[in-house]
């Protein structure tokens, strides 16, 4: 029995899971007993290993094991923590940048600095997408075709009535109200001579 506990011993140090040793030929009772704990080895080296392949390769689904495998404890943790962290991806990809991670040391780091950046890239671009319907606002108050009077010069405002002297208002007080445009007053020289010819000379 003890050669056979040797050979098992040897072929697990090897990678690979041995089979059971058959206790129900062992006469000798402590022989039965150290086959018995070694077959528990066997048996938790095996559930850990089919418990970390898939874990391996990123597989999280729900695997059964025994609560007094000691052995698989750490794994069944990982596993616990790695679900909950696809969780946490789940809800960061829907908009929800405050999910942090801090149990996987400079991993942690990173996907936490990675989640600021988005949160703060987001913000940037609902900024800037405020700040061009804005600017898409102003276009559009001054796009298209302006009524203007050929005569004064004023401009009748958006579609009221052309016959109402209310719906027509001074160019200057038309663009201050549409636009951030400040004006002031000055005369150009063509005018200067037609009004003040005698200013104008020299």
């Amino acid at each position: 029995m003890i050669e056979e506990s040797i050979e098992k011993l040897a072929t697990l140090l090897q990678g690979k899971i041995p089979d059971k040793i058959e206790t129900e030929i062992i006469t000798n009772e402590e022989h039965r007993h150290l086959a018995t704990m070694l077959n528990q080895i066997f048996e938790f080296m095996q559930e850990t290993h089919e418990f970390i392949e898939p874990l391996s390769k990123g597989d999280l689904h729900e695997i059964s094991m025994q609560p007094k495998n000691f052995l698989s404890s750490p794994f069944k943790e990982l596993h616990s923590r790695l679900r909950h962290l696809t969780w946490q991806t789940e809800q960061v990809a829907q908009g929800d940048y405050n999910q942090r991670v801090d149990f996987m040391g400079d991993f942690s780091e990173a996907f936490n600095s990675m989640i600021t950046a988005l949160d703060n890239n987001e913000k940037q671009l609902k900024r800037k997408i405020d700040e061009l319907e804005k600017a898409l606002t102003h276009i559009k108050t001054l796009e298209g075709l302006l009524p203007i009077c050929a005569n004064c010069k004023k401009i009748r405002v958006d579609d009221d009535n052309p016959k109402d002297q209310k719906s027509w208002s001074q160019i200057e007080a038309f663009l201050t109200k549409k636009t951030n445009a400040q004006f002031t007053h000055t005369i150009c020289p063509e005018c200067m001579k037609k009004l003040y010819p005698d200013f104008s000379q020299g």
